[in-house]
Protein backbone atom coordinates (compact mmCIF):
# COMPACT_ATOMS: atom_id res chain seq x y z
CA UNK A 1 0.00 0.00 0.00
CA UNK A 2 2.87 2.34 0.79
CA UNK A 3 4.36 1.88 -2.69
CA UNK A 4 0.95 2.58 -4.25
CA UNK A 5 0.46 5.80 -2.27
CA UNK A 6 3.95 6.96 -3.19
CA UNK A 7 3.28 6.22 -6.86
CA UNK A 8 0.02 8.17 -6.72
CA UNK A 9 1.72 11.18 -5.12
CA UNK A 10 4.49 11.22 -7.74
CA UNK A 11 1.98 11.11 -10.58
CA UNK A 12 -0.14 13.82 -8.98
CA UNK A 13 2.86 16.11 -8.65
CA UNK A 14 3.51 16.13 -12.41
CA UNK A 15 1.38 18.88 -14.05
CA UNK A 16 1.85 17.27 -17.45
CA UNK A 17 -0.01 14.22 -16.14
CA UNK A 18 -2.47 15.64 -13.61
CA UNK A 19 -4.04 19.06 -13.13
CA UNK A 20 -5.70 19.92 -9.80
CA UNK A 21 -7.97 17.03 -8.76
CA UNK A 22 -8.01 15.24 -12.12
CA UNK A 23 -6.79 11.69 -12.62
CA UNK A 24 -7.13 8.72 -10.30
CA UNK A 25 -5.32 5.56 -9.28
CA UNK A 26 -6.46 2.26 -7.80
CA UNK A 27 -5.04 -0.85 -6.16
CA UNK A 28 -6.71 -4.26 -5.86
CA UNK A 29 -5.66 -5.86 -2.59
CA UNK A 30 -7.17 -8.74 -0.60
CA UNK A 31 -10.52 -8.57 -2.34
CA UNK A 32 -10.79 -4.79 -2.02
CA UNK A 33 -10.45 -1.99 -4.55
CA UNK A 34 -8.64 0.98 -3.08
CA UNK A 35 -9.40 3.99 -5.26
CA UNK A 36 -8.91 7.74 -5.00
CA UNK A 37 -11.82 9.50 -3.35
CA UNK A 38 -13.85 11.92 -5.45
CA UNK A 39 -12.45 15.45 -5.45
CA UNK A 40 -9.16 14.45 -3.82
CA UNK A 41 -5.82 15.54 -5.27
CA UNK A 42 -3.34 12.82 -6.22
CA UNK A 43 -0.53 15.17 -5.28
CA UNK A 44 -1.77 14.83 -1.69
CA UNK A 45 -2.16 11.07 -1.76
CA UNK A 46 -0.37 10.87 1.59
CA UNK A 47 -3.31 12.62 3.28
CA UNK A 48 -5.64 10.45 5.32
CA UNK A 49 -8.85 9.66 3.46
CA UNK A 50 -7.36 10.05 -0.01
CA UNK A 51 -8.39 6.50 -0.94
CA UNK A 52 -11.65 4.62 -0.44
CA UNK A 53 -11.76 0.81 0.05
CA UNK A 54 -14.58 -1.00 -1.78
CA UNK A 55 -15.35 -4.77 -1.87
CA UNK A 56 -14.57 -5.98 -5.39
CA UNK A 57 -17.18 -8.74 -5.35
CA UNK A 58 -19.91 -6.24 -4.49
CA UNK A 59 -18.68 -3.83 -7.18
CA UNK A 60 -18.80 -6.52 -9.85
CA UNK A 61 -22.26 -7.58 -8.71
CA UNK A 62 -23.58 -4.03 -8.90
CA UNK A 63 -21.93 -3.41 -12.26
CA UNK A 64 -23.56 -6.60 -13.53
CA UNK A 65 -26.87 -4.89 -12.76
CA UNK A 66 -25.68 -1.69 -14.52
CA UNK A 67 -25.69 0.25 -11.24
CA UNK A 68 -23.69 3.42 -10.67
CA UNK A 69 -20.99 2.63 -8.11
CA UNK A 70 -19.75 6.16 -7.45
CA UNK A 71 -21.26 8.97 -5.42
CA UNK A 72 -20.40 12.57 -4.56
CA UNK A 73 -17.99 12.67 -1.65
CA UNK A 74 -17.28 8.94 -2.04
CA UNK A 75 -15.17 7.01 -4.55
CA UNK A 76 -14.08 8.49 -7.87
CA UNK A 77 -16.58 8.62 -10.71
CA UNK A 78 -14.13 6.39 -12.57
CA UNK A 79 -14.55 3.57 -10.01
CA UNK A 80 -16.47 1.36 -12.45
CA UNK A 81 -13.71 1.65 -15.05
CA UNK A 82 -11.05 0.64 -12.52
CA UNK A 83 -13.16 -2.30 -11.36
CA UNK A 84 -13.59 -3.84 -14.82
CA UNK A 85 -9.83 -3.87 -15.41
CA UNK A 86 -8.38 -7.00 -13.80
CA UNK A 87 -4.81 -5.73 -13.37
CA UNK A 88 -3.82 -4.96 -9.78
CA UNK A 89 -2.68 -1.38 -10.33
CA UNK A 90 -4.55 1.04 -12.57
CA UNK A 91 -3.40 4.58 -13.36
CA UNK A 92 -5.66 7.13 -15.05
CA UNK A 93 -4.11 10.49 -15.94
CA UNK A 94 -5.02 13.57 -17.94
CA UNK A 95 -1.71 13.53 -19.78
CA UNK A 96 -1.36 16.66 -21.93
CA UNK A 97 0.64 14.69 -24.51
CA UNK A 98 -2.04 12.00 -24.73
CA UNK A 99 -4.95 14.42 -24.90
CA UNK A 100 -3.24 16.33 -27.72
CA UNK A 101 -3.63 13.12 -29.76
CA UNK A 102 -6.93 12.03 -28.20
CA UNK A 103 -8.83 15.11 -29.43
CA UNK A 104 -7.95 14.39 -33.05
CA UNK A 105 -10.46 12.77 -35.37
CA UNK A 106 -7.58 10.76 -36.81
CA UNK A 107 -6.10 10.05 -33.38
CA UNK A 108 -6.39 6.28 -33.52
CA UNK A 109 -4.64 6.14 -36.89
CA UNK A 110 -1.95 8.57 -35.79
CA UNK A 111 -1.15 6.48 -32.71
CA UNK A 112 -1.03 3.12 -34.49
CA UNK A 113 2.63 3.68 -35.35
CA UNK A 114 3.63 5.53 -32.20
CA UNK A 115 2.26 2.80 -29.93
CA UNK A 116 3.26 -0.13 -32.12
CA UNK A 117 4.39 -3.06 -30.00
CA UNK A 118 2.20 -2.12 -27.04
CA UNK A 119 -1.08 -3.77 -26.06
CA UNK A 120 -3.21 -0.69 -26.48
CA UNK A 121 -6.75 0.20 -27.49
CA UNK A 122 -8.45 3.41 -28.58
CA UNK A 123 -11.68 4.08 -26.66
CA UNK A 124 -14.08 6.49 -28.43
CA UNK A 125 -15.46 9.18 -26.13
CA UNK A 126 -17.88 7.98 -23.48
CA UNK A 127 -19.12 9.80 -20.40
CA UNK A 128 -17.26 8.96 -17.19
CA UNK A 129 -18.90 6.34 -15.04
CA UNK A 130 -20.83 3.34 -16.29
CA UNK A 131 -20.72 4.24 -20.04
CA UNK A 132 -16.93 4.53 -20.07
CA UNK A 133 -16.54 1.39 -17.93
CA UNK A 134 -18.67 -0.60 -20.36
CA UNK A 135 -16.56 0.58 -23.30
CA UNK A 136 -13.33 -0.36 -21.51
CA UNK A 137 -14.77 -3.74 -20.49
CA UNK A 138 -15.67 -4.45 -24.12
CA UNK A 139 -12.11 -3.62 -25.15
CA UNK A 140 -10.65 -5.90 -22.47
CA UNK A 141 -13.01 -8.71 -23.42
CA UNK A 142 -11.96 -8.43 -27.07
CA UNK A 143 -8.27 -8.22 -26.18
CA UNK A 144 -7.50 -9.44 -22.62
CA UNK A 145 -3.83 -8.44 -22.79
CA UNK A 146 -4.68 -4.75 -23.24
CA UNK A 147 -2.91 -2.63 -20.64
CA UNK A 148 -2.98 0.79 -22.32
CA UNK A 149 -6.21 2.65 -23.08
CA UNK A 150 -6.29 5.98 -24.90
CA UNK A 151 -9.58 7.66 -24.00
CA UNK A 152 -10.75 10.00 -26.77
CA UNK A 153 -11.26 13.59 -25.56
CA UNK A 154 -10.32 12.50 -22.06
CA UNK A 155 -6.95 10.99 -21.19
CA UNK A 156 -4.87 7.87 -20.65
CA UNK A 157 -5.19 4.66 -18.62
CA UNK A 158 -2.33 2.22 -18.03
CA UNK A 159 -2.27 -0.80 -15.75
CA UNK A 160 0.07 -3.43 -14.40
CA UNK A 161 0.42 -6.26 -11.92
CA UNK A 162 2.42 -4.07 -9.54
CA UNK A 163 3.29 -0.41 -9.03
CA UNK A 164 6.68 -0.60 -10.72
CA UNK A 165 5.38 -2.18 -13.93
CA UNK A 166 2.46 0.27 -14.13
CA UNK A 167 4.72 3.28 -13.59
CA UNK A 168 7.27 2.02 -16.12
CA UNK A 169 4.52 1.48 -18.67
CA UNK A 170 3.23 5.01 -18.08
CA UNK A 171 6.72 6.41 -18.69
CA UNK A 172 7.05 4.38 -21.90
CA UNK A 173 3.69 5.54 -23.26
CA UNK A 174 4.48 9.14 -22.37
CA UNK A 175 7.75 8.86 -24.26
CA UNK A 176 5.96 7.45 -27.31
CA UNK A 177 3.32 10.20 -27.29
CA UNK A 178 5.54 13.12 -26.36
CA UNK A 179 4.99 16.22 -28.48
CA UNK A 180 7.11 19.37 -28.47
CA UNK A 181 4.82 22.37 -27.81
CA UNK A 182 4.84 25.35 -30.12
CA UNK A 183 7.39 27.93 -29.01
CA UNK A 184 5.19 31.01 -29.52
CA UNK A 185 4.02 32.71 -26.30
CA UNK A 186 0.76 30.95 -25.44
CA UNK A 187 -1.27 34.15 -25.09
CA UNK A 188 -0.23 35.40 -28.53
CA UNK A 189 -0.16 32.13 -30.50
CA UNK A 190 -2.77 32.40 -33.30
CA UNK A 191 -3.03 28.61 -33.66
CA UNK A 192 -3.80 28.21 -29.97
CA UNK A 193 -6.39 30.98 -30.17
CA UNK A 194 -8.08 29.38 -33.18
CA UNK A 195 -8.26 25.95 -31.55
CA UNK A 196 -9.73 27.36 -28.35
CA UNK A 197 -12.37 29.21 -30.34
CA UNK A 198 -13.52 25.93 -31.85
CA UNK A 199 -15.16 24.49 -28.75
CA UNK A 200 -14.62 22.28 -25.71
CA UNK A 201 -11.88 19.66 -26.01
CA UNK A 202 -12.37 17.61 -22.84
CA UNK A 203 -14.65 17.43 -19.76
CA UNK A 204 -12.53 19.36 -17.24
CA UNK A 205 -12.50 22.33 -19.59
CA UNK A 206 -16.30 22.53 -19.48
CA UNK A 207 -16.55 21.87 -15.75
CA UNK A 208 -14.02 24.47 -14.62
CA UNK A 209 -13.77 26.99 -17.46
CA UNK A 210 -17.29 26.93 -18.89
CA UNK A 211 -18.52 26.10 -22.36
CA UNK A 212 -18.03 29.43 -24.10
CA UNK A 213 -15.07 29.82 -26.48
CA UNK A 214 -12.03 31.05 -24.57
CA UNK A 215 -10.34 34.28 -25.61
CA UNK A 216 -6.80 34.56 -24.32
CA UNK A 217 -6.42 38.07 -22.95
CA UNK A 218 -4.36 39.49 -20.10
CA UNK A 219 -7.58 40.26 -18.24
CA UNK A 220 -8.64 36.59 -18.39
CA UNK A 221 -5.90 35.59 -16.01
CA UNK A 222 -7.13 38.15 -13.49
CA UNK A 223 -10.68 36.76 -13.48
CA UNK A 224 -9.81 33.10 -12.85
CA UNK A 225 -9.53 31.40 -9.49
CA UNK A 226 -6.38 29.44 -8.68
CA UNK A 227 -8.03 26.14 -9.56
CA UNK A 228 -9.38 27.49 -12.83
CA UNK A 229 -5.95 28.90 -13.60
CA UNK A 230 -4.41 25.47 -13.13
CA UNK A 231 -6.99 23.89 -15.45
CA UNK A 232 -6.36 26.61 -18.03
CA UNK A 233 -2.61 25.98 -17.83
CA UNK A 234 -3.20 22.30 -18.52
CA UNK A 235 -5.55 23.14 -21.40
CA UNK A 236 -2.94 25.41 -22.97
CA UNK A 237 -0.30 22.70 -22.60
CA UNK A 238 -2.60 20.42 -24.58
CA UNK A 239 -3.50 22.94 -27.28
CA UNK A 240 0.11 23.98 -27.86
CA UNK A 241 0.86 20.34 -28.69
CA UNK A 242 -1.90 20.01 -31.31
CA UNK A 243 -0.63 20.38 -34.86
CA UNK A 244 -2.16 23.37 -36.62
CA UNK A 245 -3.47 21.16 -39.44
CA UNK A 246 -4.92 18.48 -37.16
CA UNK A 247 -8.61 17.57 -37.64
CA UNK A 248 -10.04 18.22 -34.18
CA UNK A 249 -12.98 16.46 -32.61
CA UNK A 250 -14.65 18.74 -30.03
CA UNK A 251 -17.20 17.53 -27.50
CA UNK A 252 -20.73 17.82 -28.86
CA UNK A 253 -23.43 19.95 -27.23
CA UNK A 254 -25.18 16.77 -26.12
CA UNK A 255 -22.02 15.40 -24.51
CA UNK A 256 -21.40 18.69 -22.71
CA UNK A 257 -25.01 18.91 -21.55
CA UNK A 258 -24.84 15.34 -20.21
CA UNK A 259 -21.61 16.15 -18.41
CA UNK A 260 -22.93 19.30 -16.75
CA UNK A 261 -26.28 17.75 -15.85
CA UNK A 262 -24.57 15.36 -13.48
CA UNK A 263 -24.53 16.15 -9.78
CA UNK A 264 -21.23 18.03 -9.67
CA UNK A 265 -22.20 19.80 -6.45
CA UNK A 266 -20.34 17.38 -4.20
CA UNK A 267 -17.41 17.03 -6.56
CA UNK A 268 -16.66 20.74 -6.82
CA UNK A 269 -17.08 21.18 -3.09
CA UNK A 270 -14.60 18.35 -2.51
CA UNK A 271 -12.12 19.93 -4.93
CA UNK A 272 -12.42 23.22 -3.04
CA UNK A 273 -12.24 21.61 0.38
CA UNK A 274 -9.08 19.68 -0.41
CA UNK A 275 -7.44 22.68 -2.07
CA UNK A 276 -8.21 24.80 0.99
CA UNK A 277 -6.74 22.13 3.24
CA UNK A 278 -3.39 22.45 1.50
CA UNK A 279 -3.36 26.04 0.30
CA UNK A 280 -5.22 27.93 3.04
CA UNK A 281 -7.49 30.58 1.51
CA UNK A 282 -10.49 29.73 -0.61
CA UNK A 283 -9.61 29.36 -4.26
CA UNK A 284 -12.90 28.38 -5.90
CA UNK A 285 -16.16 30.28 -5.68
CA UNK A 286 -19.57 28.91 -6.70
CA UNK A 287 -20.52 32.22 -8.28
CA UNK A 288 -17.62 31.76 -10.69
CA UNK A 289 -19.22 28.54 -11.95
CA UNK A 290 -22.57 30.28 -12.32
CA UNK A 291 -21.00 33.18 -14.20
CA UNK A 292 -18.92 31.09 -16.60
CA UNK A 293 -21.24 28.18 -17.42
CA UNK A 294 -23.93 29.41 -19.84
CA UNK A 295 -27.47 28.06 -19.81
CA UNK A 296 -27.62 25.36 -22.48
CA UNK A 297 -30.89 23.94 -23.84
CA UNK A 298 -32.73 22.12 -21.04
CA UNK A 299 -30.21 23.22 -18.42
CA UNK A 300 -30.69 25.37 -15.37
CA UNK A 301 -27.70 26.78 -13.48
CA UNK A 302 -28.44 27.07 -9.78
CA UNK A 303 -25.32 28.07 -7.86
CA UNK A 304 -23.46 24.77 -7.30
CA UNK A 305 -26.00 22.57 -9.07
CA UNK A 306 -26.67 22.07 -12.76
CA UNK A 307 -29.80 20.08 -13.43
CA UNK A 308 -31.53 18.75 -16.51
CA UNK A 309 -35.07 20.06 -16.91
CA UNK A 310 -36.38 17.59 -19.46
CA UNK A 311 -40.03 16.69 -19.90
CA UNK A 312 -39.09 13.05 -19.43
CA UNK A 313 -37.76 13.75 -15.96
CA UNK A 314 -40.91 15.65 -14.99
CA UNK A 315 -43.11 12.61 -15.67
Amino acid sequence: MKAFIGLSARIGSDPLLVQTSSGNTSLKLAGMLWIKASGRWLARAMDEGSFVPLPLAELHSRLGRNEDVSASGGPSIETAMHAVISRRVVIHVHSVNTIAWAVRRDGERQLSERLAGLNWRWIPYEASGLPLAQAVKAAVTASPKTNVFVLANHGLVVCGDDCASAENLLARVESCLSVRPRSEPQFSDPVTARILQGGVLFPCQAMFLGTKPLRLTDSLRDTLTDIQGSVLTGLLQVVRRIDESAPIRYLTETEIADLLCRDIHGYLQSVEKNAVKAAGPSVFHPEELQRQVPVLPELVVNRWEIRRCSLQRRR
